[in-house]
């Protein structure tokens, strides 16, 4: 299905007479906090008084409503949940007997580690195994309960070991993922592979025969399969949020953070990661995945597994120096293959050398996630030391709650400070948190605040034009993959000029509601481009794009899109409808008329259907494609055999204009990828296309079934 959105009504972003529908809760809530506290000679104090305690929010003090000490030294008696669990398993156990219900608040007690693997070199593959060899063997107690999971920049989160306490479960998972799921970092020779702008291809991503993980010792019962109840839902892979790239990478950290907010106690994340990098546009999102990770009490213990971090500025910077001449040299060779202008990030690399570097030092942004949360960025020569000390904190500190004084939900950060008034001791606390609301459950992004409002603004608001589009793919056993499209014209944007740079900002927020009007599916993205005020005419001439993937089942959807030019705060919102059909047999995705395509360096993303082998897709959603722009008009889609497919798909196509059909091609066999999925990417040349009107119709068979579908477009007149 392609939709276009023409918005052009100026009106004002807010108008004292609009109603408002909210479609979130913006309420106060309390702020749970854990304190660490240690003495001259780093002993934890355990006899602190309520009174000794002082937490400032913003520099204003807070009423405590909750003071209390958990000592993991302390002996401990079986919980309600897990005397229940023992009793159920015991053969004495009467059989008609009602089962006890499971507690949330009988998991205050239980310590949750979520063992999070990120791109190692070799060294950090066996130094991770190592590591953790000796945390299982050292501090895997009969309260703490691990899971193992994956975090890939492309491929994002999975889970390879629920939650439990069986280190027989642990050691071959984390065998597994070590030994297997990098088996190709041998090939880096020690490289850091996900370095921002570096042109090395990233690890491939998890298949999922690597991903079974039932094995009889791991029985999901109790505590562990409580905790893995809660999270089930809410763990999710990179299809969850609509960040690419490097935002990926903290898209799934936030989800992962998000899905422990509901459990008790104090949950924490050993990241071991070859670096973190930060690009100057995504510094929003990861502030965001340390205010989620303070709510929900998530605390980060970070290992830069890389073999020698001594100096990631340089490596940043040289990686950077390659982004901008790839930029400039991708950038020369549209201006010789036809001048198409669309802005992309690849493009506008030299300002973000500027920004960028700011944010460029891999090793330090992972200092930041963890001492942000309450961690710490351990050393990664003898994690023995550290590792005992973070478990100890884990098991062992002060736990305080308020509900704070400014209750108000303005997407502002909220700083925290906890003082104590005994002389002589180290404080040990999160930094502070972002006072947005949640949608569903999930903690929006503080940009998200301007776009949720506006969809929410009635009359509706048009200030300024964009179009976006939704395009189904492959269809499911049980959800469907679609692609969200977006764009705006440049000139059409409120743009910032200095004397250096100049620079377009969007703000796009898309919920997908249900036909009981649930929201179901949000896809956000904060866009700044900037480049050097020389380009000003290009950025005149530019547009501005961005895809995402997601799923949905088969229903009746509405689509609400709201985009925001940040420099104006303009606003424009449509509403459309979206159907989502079944599919048996031969299937095919709908039709994209493409804009552009760039070179995709490393595999493709599975994920993406937008991506070919080679290639990503950018679709034309404008109303008129310019002669200007190239010298053809390009057609993708997909065509869907059913599995296992033993004979060639072939593609037709035929383009009318006025009833009259301009331009047929022969069938021609189309190759399946390993998933059976038969791409079809072809170009007709613009000359042979007069000024007008067309359809085009693309039309796959495979054994004797035949499928079509039809798009339209238009051509302009040349100048």
């Amino acid at each position: 299905m392609r939709r276009l959105i023409c918005l052009f009504i100026a009106l004002p972003l807010l108008l004292p007479a609009q109603e408002t529908e909210p479609s979130f809760r913006a309420t106060s809530s309390e702020v749970l906090l854990d304190v660490v506290v240690r003495d001259k000679k780093d002993h934890i104090v355990r006899n602190l008084k309520p009174e000794e305690v002082q937490v400032l929010e913003d520099g204003v003090p807070q009423k405590l409503r909750r003071f209390e000490f958990f000592d993991g030294h302390a002996p401990t008696e079986a919980s309600p949940l897990q005397a229940a669990a023992n009793a159920s398993a015991s053969p004495l156990s009467a059989p008609n007997a009602p089962a006890q219900p499971l507690n949330v608040q009988e998991l205050r007690d239980i310590s949750m580690v979520s063992v999070v693997i990120a791109e190692l070199d070799q060294r950090g593959r066996k130094f991770t195994l190592d590591t953790m060899r000796e945390f299982i063997k050292n501090e895997l107690r009969p309260n703490v309960y691990v899971g193992v999971f994956t975090l890939d920049e492309f491929a994002g989160l999975h889970r390879i070991q629920p939650y439990t306490n069986d280190n027989a479960s642990i050691s071959a998972a984390m065998e597994r993922v070590v030994r297997i799921a990098y088996h190709e970092t041998s090939k880096t020779s020690g490289q850091d592979s996900r370095s921002f702008g570096s042109d090395t291809s990233l690890q491939a991503p998890i298949s999922t025969d690597q991903l079974t993980t039932t094995q009889a010792n791991s029985a999901q019962t109790g505590p562990a399969q409580l905790i893995n109840q809660i999270t089930e839902n809410n763990v999710v892979t990179s299809m969850e949020d609509v960040y690419q790239g490097s935002m990926r990478f903290l898209s799934s950290m936030h989800a992962l953070v998000q899905s422990q907010a509901r459990i008790p106690g104090r949950k924490v994340i050993l990241l071991f990661s070859g670096g973190l990098p930060v690009h100057y546009d995504t510094v929003e999102s990861l502030q965001n995945v340390i205010s989620t990770a303070n709510r929900a009490n998530v605390t980060v213990y970070a290992v830069d597994t890389r073999s020698d971090n001594t100096d990631p500025e340089m490596m940043a910077s040289l990686n950077m120096m390659r982004t901008i001449a790839a930029a400039s040299a991708r950038r020369q060779m549209g201006t010789v293959n036809g001048g198409d202008q669309t802005i992309q990030p690849m493009e506008v690399a030299a300002p973000e050398w500027t920004k960028g570097v700011i944010h460029a030092d891999v090793h330090g942004n992972l200092r930041v996630l963890a001492e942000s949360t309450g961690g710490a960025l351990l050393s990664n020569s003898d994690l023995r030391g550290p590792l005992r000390r973070a478990m100890e904190e884990v098991e062992t500190h002060y736990e305080l709650s308020y509900a704070p004084a400014n209750s108000a939900m303005d997407g502002r950060f909220r700083k925290i400070e906890v003082k104590v008034s005994r002389p002589g001791v180290m404080v040990f606390a999160r930094s502070g948190y972002y006072a947005v609301p949640t949608l569903n459950g999930r903690q929006l992004y503080p940009f998200e605040m301007a776009t949720l409002k506006a969809i929410n603004t009635k009359p509706q608001l048009r200030q300024f034009e964009f179009h976006d589009a939704v395009f189904q793919f492959r269809p499911g056993t049980g959800s469907d993959q679609l692609a969200f499209a977006f764009e705006a014209q440049a000139h059409d944007l409120s743009i910032l000029k200095d004397k250096d740079w100049n620079q377009v900002h969007v703000s796009v927020t898309a919920l997908i509601k249900n036909d009981h009007g649930q929201v179901v599916e949000k896809i956000s993205k904060d866009i700044p481009y900037e480049v050097p005020a020389a380009q000003s005419a290009e950025l005149q001439r530019g547009v501005v794009t961005f895809t995402s993937p997601f799923l949905l089942p088969p229903g009746r959807y509405t689509v609400e899109t709201a985009a925001i030019d940040r420099e104006s705060m303009k606003a424009s919102v449509q509403r459309s409808s979206l159907v989502v059909e079944p599919s048996t047999g031969l299937a095919m995705s709908d039709i994209a008329v493409v804009r552009r395509l760039d070179t995709i360096h490393g595999e493709s993303e599975e994920a993406d259907p937008l991506e070919t082998k080679s290639a990503k897709v950018t679709p034309e959603l404008l109303d008129v494609i310019s002669p200007e722009a190239d010298k053809q008009v390009r057609f993708y889609a997909i065509a869907y055999p059913p599995t296992p497919v033993d004979a060639p798909v072939q593609v037709s196509m035929e383009i009318w204009r006025n009833g009259q059909m301009v331009v047929r091609t022969p069938e021609s066999e189309v190759p399946s990828d390993a998933t059976g999925a038969a791409s079809m990417l072809a170009g007709i040349p613009l000359e042979k296309l007069p000024a007008g009107q067309y359809e085009a119709q693309i039309t796959f068979a495979y054994k004797g079934q035949k499928v079509s579908k039809v798009t339209t477009f238009a051509v302009g007149a040349g100048s």
